[in-house]
């Protein structure tokens, strides 16, 4: 994953002032090699209470409401219909709503934050990530478009998302019942891995594109 992360930011450098769309996920795809930088510091000491465990899961916290928010703003671009970007709207602010219960809930007992990361974070985010996403899909077959599908950034793009976002749904849930064994829980949760790689690659195939024309995105 690191691999790709450093491919998709350095074409993301090359091709910054190519596309002004996805210049935001030149800066996405900075803030996740952070936030791995940041797991990697608190690898060698674990214990909870400790100053690298905690800025940890700030770090990923922070990542987490940075992307949803990238995304949705990025996914509103691209529907046309008042109705989709209003439920759009109300389906981003129910899930920070949820995020702010359960963070006032929790911090700064970053104890409980780590049992609770997974099922009341991660898997809320990707649940209402994929909504939006269907949406886009949804006005893409209504719209006629006489570019390529594979000329379209905004496609490869919003394609990764929802696939991360839908194979991360059964792999979080999954992950909390295999916690009773470190083993199988590692083993599960490193298909994360395997999924983001596969977002920086649809990344890397968005910036490769041609110029998208201004005309196309919703204002």
């Amino acid at each position: 994953m690191i691999f790709f992360t450093l491919a998709a930011l350095i074409i993301g450098i090359i091709r910054y002032k190519r596309h002004r769309d996805l210049r935001i996920f030149t800066w996405y795809i900075a803030f996740s090699f952070f936030q791995d930088m940041s797991c990697y510091y608190a690898y060698p000491d674990r214990h909870l209470g400790d100053f690298r465990v905690d800025q940890m899961y700030i770090t990923g916290l922070s990542f987490l409401a940075f992307e949803f928010i990238v995304c949705n703003l990025f996914i509103l671009r691209y529907i046309l219909s008042p109705r989709r970007r209003r439920i759009i709207k109300i389906n981003a602010f129910l899930f920070f709503g949820l995020i702010a219960v359960e963070t006032a809930l929790t911090f700064p007992d970053f104890s409980r934050m780590y049992n609770l990361t997974t099922v009341y974070f991660f898997l809320p985010e990707s649940f209402f990530l994929v909504i939006p996403c269907l949406f886009y899909f949804y006005e893409l077959f209504l719209t006629k478009n006489l570019r390529s599908l594979s000329d379209q950034p905004a496609f490869w793009v919003i394609t990764g998302i929802l696939f991360l976002n839908a194979c991360e749904i059964p792999l979080l849930v999954a992950s909390k019942f295999l916690k009773q064994s470190a083993q199988f829980y590692n083993d599960a949760y490193s298909l994360n891995y395997i999924l983001y790689s596969i977002l920086f690659l649809l990344l890397i195939r968005a910036f490769l594109c041609p110029p998208e024309p201004e005309a196309r995105i919703a204002t």
